[in-house]
């Protein structure tokens, strides 16, 4: 007989001899100590107070930097943004390597996402002659996405993942700007691409960062289709589509695309009875159909969801 058997036999007679039930013995493995309660208490406060100090302390270099501004030159102008945020890339990059400071690295990479960025068209602006505004987005975009690809790369964390997903998306969508594609193609071309990429995110362990691109992806594509085919016979192939993303939302158990896709459907079912039923007698009628179509989109969506998503994701 090992320990374990032991241990439960041991278990077993106590539990006889004062008289406790299994649910006894289960409530009482799953309550928390006073100590654990309180230190947990403790941690949550502890967490909350650092993330308000933290927001306090850049909101306070941001509105120093705002007041200061106009009496900068050039360079400070540069330092003061470009600076601040390759500083705040060293640190979310050291933070990393500590795992004491593991928590800090991911709002450092967020703040130097934000101010890199704002630094480089600040550089643009100041230094720059004059020109076509795509270039300075194109190298910042760029430059931006090589570089969080790079620190992806090395320490494989998500959030590094999506922001060079996001420049990716702006640059991409920049040089399709600059070769005079038409707006709507781009948005058809964007769409697909955050909703392939979010696919196959989706089957690694970085899937948590997949519903926003499901939902910028389904909506630029939905939005694009919508605007090339709209009054014209092809408007059934926006239908299509969005009835092919309620199908996706069930493969890649997506509850976000559902969502998406439900909408789409919704909108267009709108927009449709605005346009031929509007100012005449059926236009009453259209809005009661309209609304037991809702009803009844909405009961199919959470059945979908209910049977299928969250059966397939669980």
């Amino acid at each position: 007989m090992d320990g374990r058997e032991a241990a439960l036999q041991q278990i077993a007679a106590l539990a006889r001899t004062h008289g406790l039930s299994a649910v006894d013995i289960e409530q009482a493995i799953g309550r928390p100590s006073a100590g654990t309660r309180e230190g947990r208490g403790h941690s949550v406060l502890v967490r909350a107070l650092g993330f308000l100090g933290g927001t306090f302390v850049f909101a306070g270099i941001a509105v120093f930097i705002a007041i200061q501004w106009d009496s900068m030159n050039s360079a400070g102008r540069v330092v003061a943004t470009l600076g601040s945020g390759l500083a705040s890339l060293a640190l979310g990059l050291l933070a990393t390597r500590d795992p004491r400071f593991d928590k800090a690295a991911t709002p450092l990479l967020l703040v130097a996402t934000v101010l890199e960025p704002t630094g480089f068209l600040v550089a643009f602006d100041e230094f720059g002659t004059g020109g076509d505004w795509h270039w300075a987005s194109l190298i910042t975009s760029g430059v931006m996405a090589a570089q969080f690809g790079l620190i992806f790369g090395a320490l494989r964390r998500s959030t590094p993942l999506f922001v060079a997903m996001a420049f990716v998306v702006l640059f991409t969508g920049t040089v399709l700007d600059q070769l005079d594609v038409d707006g709507n193609v781009i948005a058809l071309v964007l769409g697909a691409s955050m909703l392939l990429a979010a696919i196959g995110i989706g089957r690694t362990e970085h899937r948590d960062i997949t519903p926003p691109w499901y939902l910028f992806g389904a909506f630029a594509c939905l939005a694009g289709l919508f605007d090339i085919v709209k009054r014209s016979p092809g408007e059934v192939l926006f239908l299509g589509a969005a009835a092919g993303f309620v199908y996706l939302s069930v493969v890649v158990h997506s509850r976000t695309l559902l969502v998406a896709s439900t909408l789409g459907i919704l909108a267009y079912t709108g927009w449709f009875t605005g346009e031929h039923f509007a100012d005449s007698i059926g236009w009453p009628l259209a809005l009661i159909a309209f609304g037991i179509f809702m009803i009844g989109l909405s009961a199919l969506a959470f059945r979908i969801d209910r049977d299928y998503v969250r059966r397939a994701a669980g």
